[in-house]
């Protein structure tokens, strides 16, 4: 379900099939999931993340309208150890930041957070720079027609490559997938240049849909099952289907 969120208007254009950059933020194996620690162990807990993060990375494999992806991290040694399910790193044997996800053929950048600069907005800001940097190059993943940047956190058990097309393709020019509470932010499609911020933190929702009206940019909420439910604590894992809770308690096993 799309609900506009700003002043109405003509629709910007959708972005065409494989154009969308999708920014996957991913912090270490071992804070992650901090909320959980009264029920899962420091290792359960790290082997949910990874389990998380997988899902979340494949979907994105699958997705039509992602043409690249990009995950930052404080912590890289860990991002490899995530995407070391896959084939293993692709590129020049040298190469320690290109691998290959796993079903169809893409490959993933791994870019280290800004030393000094700690948060999620200070590491999104700086992929997005990355990212910027990188679309001079008309030959490459992203082109000049690449023009959407999809940050896409790695926690959410029931996302589709169908929610994620739905997100990146939406027709306005800031989309907001929300929470299950409807306050906090999922995914956010955002232009890949521009001088609006990200507001990721508490009531991060409605900070998105300010910041896109005060730059003059039409906001859209999507609200879907599969980008609604993310995991941070025993009252999300609660409300998952069984059969997605039972290949969970699956994944925290020794």
């Amino acid at each position: 379900m799309t609900e506009p969120a700003a002043a109405d208007g003509d629709s910007p254009h959708a972005p065409e099939p494989g154009r969308v950059t999708a920014v996957v933020p991913l912090r270490d194996g071992a804070s992650g999931k901090s909320r959980l620690a009264t029920a899962l162990e420091p290792a359960a807990r790290r082997r949910l993340v990874v389990a998380l993060a997988r899902h979340v990375l494949g979907v994105l494999a699958d997705a039509a309208s992602v043409g690249r992806v990009v995950v930052v991290t404080a912590d890289v040694d860990f991002a490899r150890e995530v995407l070391d399910d896959g084939p293993g790193p692709v590129g020049s044997p040298s190469s320690t930041r290109h691998f290959e996800l796993p079903r169809r053929r893409r490959t993933v950048d791994v870019i280290a957070e800004p030393p000094g600069r700690p948060g999620l907005n200070a590491a999104l800001e700086h992929a997005r720079r990355h990212v910027a940097g990188d679309a001079g190059d008309a030959d490459g993943p992203d082109g000049p027609d690449a023009d959407r940047l999809l940050v896409v956190h790695a926690d959410l058990p029931l996302l589709t490559p169908a929610d994620v097309d739905a997100v990146a393709t939406a027709r306005a020019d800031v989309v907001v997938a929300t929470d299950r509470h409807g306050t906090g932010t999922n995914l956010l499609a955002v232009p890949r240049v521009g001088d609006h911020a990200f507001r990721f933190g508490a009531g991060s929702r409605a900070a998105h849909e300010a910041e896109a009206a005060r730059h003059g940019l039409r906001a859209a909420v999507v609200l879907r099952p599969g980008t609604a439910a993310d995991l941070d604590t025993i009252d999300d894992v609660a409300e998952l289907p069984l059969a997605v809770r039972d290949r969970l308690v699956g994944t925290v096993r020794p």
